[in-house]
């Protein structure tokens, strides 16, 4: 049930309780339409306001942390779901906005088209995230870390791995070779890489004998 059912439900006996009075003890108009400001007073602060500050809700230090980790929503105010009446919902969390977009779906069975609008994604986004969540996990909610600068280059036991397979079939083409090495250590990297560092290294095994020989 919703965090504020409770108060839903003070708010109701009220408005009931303000009824029995008017017929009970015959007020004036006034004090009829002042006690229903009071109630209707009431149900602003229990609803509306609830939903115009969500974003007050994420404490500075959150925040900082939702920056730090990529996972700060730059749009919360999208966010229209019925969970922003949840103390544990945060629409500035992204990675709990994809979460319960993708629960609400495959759990509530919501349709996609009413799940974008309630989370504010695209449904183009939506399937993106749908698959990467079955790839991925939970991990998919997190931005990706930061890849390395420059290509990846073929050297220690991965070169070592090329030149092995390269001397059992020296017909092998480096697609194949750069197919192998993923396969065993989970490297992408490319076939004209693949080739570069087969050469490199084969050239400077040769260039070394030719140094060792002195001259007389």
């Amino acid at each position: 049930m919703y965090a504020h059912m409770s108060t839903y439900v003070r708010t109701i006996t009220m408005h009931k309780l303000i009824v029995a009075l008017v017929y009970l003890y015959n007020m004036d108009r006034f004090r009829i339409y002042e006690m229903i400001g009071m109630t209707l007073c009431f149900l602003y602060l229990t609803y509306i306001c609830p939903c115009v500050s969500l974003i007050s809700m994420t404490t500075p230090a959150k925040k900082k942390a939702l920056v730090a980790s990529g996972t700060l929503n730059p749009h919360p105010e999208v966010v229209q779901s019925d969970l922003s009446k949840m103390d544990f919902f945060d629409p500035c969390d992204r990675a709990q906005v994809k979460y319960e977009m993708l629960r609400a779906h495959s759990v509530d069975a919501d349709t996609v088209a009413e799940v974008c609008r309630q989370f504010g994604f695209s449904r183009e986004s939506f399937y993106q995230v749908q698959e990467a969540f079955s790839r991925l996990g939970f991990s998919c909610f997190l931005p990706a870390k930061r890849g390395r600068k420059g290509p990846i280059k073929l050297k220690g036991e991965m070169l070592e791995f090329a030149l092995k397979k390269k001397k059992e079939d020296p017909e092998i083409d480096p697609g194949r070779l750069a197919a192998l090495i993923r396969e065993r250590y989970g490297t992408d990297i490319h076939r004209t890489t693949v080739m570069r560092g087969i050469k490199k290294k084969r050239r400077s095994s040769a260039e070394r004998p030719a140094r060792g020989i002195r001259r007389r």
